[in-house]
């Protein structure tokens, strides 16, 4: 009988004979305009310059770039951890499968495709690979692993990536299976630790793994049969009641997560929980033309799965702010927005904003009579002059429709000037016929000498 990670592997090793919808492959090449602006815009955050640093002496193996700058080389391992913290460091990368997909895939997949020189279709290729199997695994678990304590980018992402890792690097089926097994060993994150600087390096640190299980399988390490699908494997062991499908993955190639259960692409940088009050909220108060001091009160109810995440009821900095409904509510009145700039720790420490905490109540939406979580969330504003206005039930939160203009403002906050040209590039990136032409070296406006000319420069 096959085991579902052999299941995977088979249709990894075999990925080059789908036949991909082009709504996928549109779905990729998106993924990656978005998160590479996102993690440029990350590069200053005060985890990425300590991960630099810490990574300095990993060069082993093909040099690979951090931050799409060609001066700046680690091995593809250390790079993918790098450039996958820096995407995360922020929380603006999209959402999906609970979860923050590209922030995993993208750096895995620039890490190993700049190893080999793979083209961008070969890229685009890898990344629906490593969705559908990220899709297919988060619908095996009907529980949430929030509940559980477990942060589902770091478990789920590594044997993601680790499927894409694989088929760029050609594996066959016997060593992707034992890549995914190893990658099964190299999960792990806690809610815990959100708000912190390890939420973002859990991103990174599952697409390094990535790398590593793939590096491990071809040099002739083994491991499990089935390290995610055993009784006593990956999936067993996370499930929050052991309700988990272990069975082969036989809907591989016949449904496509890409197509039916696309990605989310984030218009605040703060936790995505947060985002349909924000909606809410500013709608609220242009449409009533209200200020911050027009507003007595301000009730959130929010889906209680969902709601555990937002853990900072009084944040002081801003990584907590970006898991606080009361930050995210006092910067939505106070300036009509919850942007870039304003994640901003004297900002989030302010008298102005600390001021408006106690007039927000937070509460969490019971579970329906069957177990599954209510659908739509909820906010309740009441006015100083003794108005009552209802948001009415929030389904869903306004998508990012304009992806260029977050691009290139995300390109901006990182100060990386070329951010014209890369989107250029991005949105052809299907006809790049060598992956490392992204990367270019600031410094001196060119690639290192072994790379072809730079696109982006």
């Amino acid at each position: 009988m096959t085991s579902l990670t052999q299941s995977i592997a088979g249709f990894a090793a075999g990925f080059s004979r789908q036949d991909i919808p082009a709504a996928s492959i549109t779905l990729a090449r998106e993924a990656f305009i978005d998160l590479l602006g996102v993690m440029l815009a990350g590069a200053g955050e005060p985890v990425v310059p300590i991960l630099k640093a810490v990574t300095a002496g990993d060069t082993a193996g093909p040099p690979c770039s951090l931050l799409l700058d060609a001066g700046q080389r680690r091995s593809a391992t250390a790079a993918a951890l790098v450039n996958g913290t820096a995407a995360h460091a922020l929380d603006f990368d999209d959402v999906q499968f609970n979860a923050h997909p590209s922030t995993v895939l993208v750096p895995a997949i620039l890490a190993e495709a700049e190893r080999s020189g793979a083209s961008g279709l070969k890229a685009l290729q890898a990344y629906v690979l490593g969705y559908e199997v990220w899709g297919e695994l988060h619908s095996r678990e009907k529980n949430s692993y929030h509940d559980k304590g477990w942060h589902p980018t770091a478990v789920m992402g590594p044997m993601a990536a680790t499927a894409a890792a694989a088929f760029l690097r050609g594996l066959d089926a016997g060593a992707t299976r034992v890549a995914l097994s190893l990658a099964a060993s190299f999960t792990g994150g806690v809610v815990a630790n959100f708000g912190s600087m390890a939420k973002p390096m859990h991103a990174g640190r599952a697409a390094s793994s990535a790398i590593h299980a793939v590096n491990l399988a071809e040099a002739g390490f083994t491991a499990g049969e089935d390290g995610i699908g055993a009784p006593d494997g990956l999936l067993a062991a996370l499930s929050p009641h052991g309700s988990v499908n272990r069975d082969a993955a036989t809907g591989l190639g016949s449904r496509w997560f890409s197509t039916t259960t696309p990605l989310i692409f984030k218009k605040y940088p703060v936790c995505f929980s947060s985002h349909r009050p924000i909606d809410a909220i500013l709608d609220l108060a242009r449409d009533h033309k209200l200020r911050a001091q027009d507003v007595a009160q301000v009730d959130v109810a929010v889906r209680g799965t969902q709601a555990r995440v937002l853990r900072f009821e009084r944040p002081q900095t801003a990584l907590e702010a970006k898991f606080s409904m009361q930050f995210a509510v006092a910067c939505a009145l106070l300036r009509g927005r919850v942007g870039l700039v304003d994640l901003d720790d004297a900002f989030v420490a302010g008298d102005a904003v600390q001021s408006m905490f106690g007039k927000v109540r937070f509460t969490h939406l019971p579970l329906n009579a069957d177990g599954s979580p209510p659908l739509a969330d909820r906010v309740v504003l009441t006015t100083v002059d003794g108005r009552v206005l209802d948001s009415g039930e929030l389904a869903r939160a306004k998508p990012h429709t304009r992806l260029k203009e977050k691009f290139l403002d995300c390109c901006e906050a990182g100060g990386f000037k070329r951010g014209e040209a890369l989107f250029s590039a991005l949105s052809t990136l299907e006809t790049l016929p060598d992956m490392r032409q992204l990367c270019a070296a600031p410094a001196t406006d060119k690639a290192a000498h072994d790379h072809p000319a730079p696109i982006a420069a």
